[in-house]
């Protein structure tokens, strides 16, 4: 996790479990259980992050599911980077704190 004091940015890394097993098991975890980020406000919205690299995730609906509530264009985004038998991770960017208007 990044922060940038000067712009408020947070980037995560999202890993999206395309392969058919889930490697967390061994460890007796569903999904990576450590946060990326120390910040309160974001520790829900890292869980269902986390949790796609959990389970193998089975296609465009299975993401969508997962990722209930969250914007269409993260959403969008994930699908885009989905490959079927792979683990695909990538960084996100977006504003500590929300934007109210």
């Amino acid at each position: 996790m990044t922060t940038t004091p000067d712009t408020d940015l947070v980037t995560l890394t999202v890993t999206i479990n395309g392969t058919t097993a889930n490697r967390w098991h061994c460890y007796g975890l569903h999904h990576n259980p450590f946060p990326q980020t120390a910040i309160t406000e974001l520790h829900h919205g890292e869980r269902l992050l986390a949790n796609l690299d959990g389970d193998p995730v089975t296609g465009e609906a299975d993401i969508r599911a997962r990722l209930a509530g969250f914007s269409a264009e993260l959403t969008d985004l994930v699908i885009a980077q989905y490959r079927p038998g792979h683990r695909t991770s990538f960084k996100i960017t977006f504003p500590r704190t929300r934007r109210t208007s």
